[in-house]
């Protein structure tokens, strides 16, 4: 998830997508925004990701919803705001819903070991149980990938550069159990 589904989340999709694939592990990986259905995506984000051999060639924005984010197993975000909104919209399935950064942190400090394959719910709950009140507040976090949408080239690197070790870092979390 990311604001308009042009630019973050359909690479992070894509990386994600081709590391469950490069594991052999067959999974639906989707991205949503919140603002329109059917844009295109960022031209300048294509041309960058395309060296990491990401290809966004054919994704169409789409727009979220809370029956989209009740029918997901997990709901990863760019943003803490972004969480806060779907948590707002959808608050019985709050503990799916997680910055991505956020999550594989919070995966890393805890106690809990990886998820065993079929339990990834339970472990979504226990995980949430320990994340505090305040884990969503605030804009400016350190678990937030900013959007470089219409921004220069060094703002797309920096979104490049931090999303290929996370969706890297998720991928293996989920794949350890």
């Amino acid at each position: 998830m990311c604001t308009a589904n042009i630019c973050r989340s359909p690479v992070a999709e894509r990386m994600i997508e081709r590391g469950f694939a490069q594991r052999s592990v067959p999974v639906s990986v989707a991205s949503a925004g919140f603002l329109e259905d059917g844009r295109e995506p960022d031209s300048v984000m294509a041309t960058m990701a395309a060296p990491l051999g990401i290809d966004t060639a054919g994704h169409k924005s789409r727009l979220v919803s809370p029956e989209l984010v009740r029918s997901s197993d997990l709901v990863i975000t760019m943003e803490r705001r972004h969480a806060r909104e779907l948590i707002v919209g959808a608050p019985d399935v709050g503990h799916r819903v997680h910055t991505l950064r956020g999550l594989v942190a919070a995966a890393s400090n805890s106690t809990l070991p990886p998820p065993p394959s079929g339990a990834l719910e339970q472990w979504l709950k226990l995980l949430t149980e320990q994340r505090s009140p305040s884990d969503l507040m605030g804009d400016n976090a350190p678990d937030n990938i900013e959007d470089p949408h219409g921004r220069s080239k060094r703002h797309y690197r920096k979104c490049l550069e931090q999303l290929e070790p996370v969706c890297a870092d998720l991928v293996l979390l989920l794949t350890r159990g």
